[in-house]
């Protein structure tokens, strides 16, 4: 099956040289050394109205050849809102659990004071007061061992009194959703949301046969050789590439065909995977927690990340790989930016002021249907 984005050569939304400007900015961002070849999508009302590949998979190892359109990028934290987000609203849709429901009820191994009343929607707006951790993951071999010093790690807030974004909340969600459906977490979104949408190339742990279209990520001197189709993230590989946080593999095409997707469901109801209520309560871009506002797994647009012409009407999420996703729920429309900007390593930081350059550039593209 395939999706059901309709492939507009005539562009319609946008300008010709509107578009072909983003073509010139996907480029540039390849002169600049923002990353090695980044690919872009864009969709508009149920009509894929870009699609573009510029630049070369990866920088190292040499010979490399030119970025293809259909490459499967390391999405990062991207993963959050397309597999833990709708993951999430399929088991409220089923009765199996709310947003208000404790974390410990699910997860008893998750002790200490205060932790009793961090909630379901406490962990995925980030305001459930768990610390990140990043050097806990090279201090463990195994994923036993780092499980339980994540769960044992002490709360810097009390739930609801301060945002802390932590890939942990989206850890302890992966637990959750597979106690409560009793599936495992990548078998449940390919049945619940891959296969309904069609989308064909998404997935976790792609199989070695795909290598070819995978770009490398960085240099990985645990394992002597790069991230190349395996999930960049430490604590991802120790979960054997399967998480809520971190580890799926996607093109740009399928994110722009699981945007309109989304869009549509929320907007017409036409139930591609969701309900239009399920749908609408993840793209609602404040949940009201008194006197903290924050996004159901997505994070509300902002000038910083998605440009001055879309930030304030926008959600979306990036990925430390290189990778953006952009919803504006009133256009249906969804714009996708998919770099590998850590190769060979991760300490380049172009793309941050790139990317809302990048954002800029497509929002003035746009013109009357």
């Amino acid at each position: 099956m395939t999706g059901s984005l309709t492939v507009d050569e005539s562009h319609r939304g946008f300008t010709k040289h509107g578009l072909s400007r983003v073509d010139d900015m996907l480029r540039r961002g390849v002169d600049e050394g923002v990353y090695p070849g980044a690919v872009a999508a864009v969709a508009l009302d149920g009509r894929l109205a870009y699609w573009y590949a510029a630049g070369v998979q990866h920088s190292e190892p040499e010979g490399a050849g030119a970025m293809p359109r259909d490459a499967l990028f390391d999405l990062a934290s991207v993963t959050k809102p397309v597999v833990g987000g709708s993951a999430l609203m399929l088991l409220i849709e089923d009765g199996l659990l709310t947003l208000d429901d404790f974390v410990v009820d699910y997860v008893p191994e998750f002790r200490g004071h205060g932790k009793a009343s961090v909630q379901i929607k406490h962990l995925v707006t980030h305001l459930s007061g768990i610390q990140s951790n990043p050097k806990l993951v090279h201090e463990h071999s195994g994923w036993e061992s780092l499980q339980d010093a994540y769960l044992t790690l002490p709360l810097l807030s009390a739930p609801g009194a301060a945002y802390l974004y932590s890939s942990i909340n989206f850890i302890l969600l992966k637990l959750i959703v597979e106690r409560v459906s009793g599936r495992p977490l990548d078998q449940l979104v390919a049945d619940r949301v891959c296969t309904p949408l069609g989308l064909a190339d998404t997935m976790f742990n792609p199989p070695p046969e795909l290598r070819s279209r995978i770009p490398a990520t960085e240099y990985n001197p645990a394992r002597e050789d790069y991230d190349w189709g395996v999930v960049n993230d430490k604590t991802a590989q120790l979960l054997q590439g399967v998480s809520a946080h971190a580890g799926l593999f996607s093109t740009a095409r399928d994110l722009a065909e699981y945007g309109d997707a989304l869009l549509a469901d929320a907007r017409a109801g036409r139930g591609n995977f969701l309900s239009p209520a399920a749908a609408r309560l993840l793209l609602r871009p404040e949940l009201d927690q008194g006197s903290l506002r924050g996004g159901v797994c997505w994070r509300a647009g902002s000038t910083r990340t998605f440009g001055d012409l879309l930030g304030a009407e926008s959600l979306g999420h990036t990925g430390t790989t290189g990778t953006a996703m952009c919803l504006v729920p009133a256009q249906r429309l969804t714009i996708v930016l998919l770099t590998n900007r850590t190769n060979p390593t991760r300490q380049n930081y172009r793309i941050e002021a790139f990317r809302p350059r990048f954002f800029n550039v497509v929002a003035a593209a746009r013109c009357a249907d």
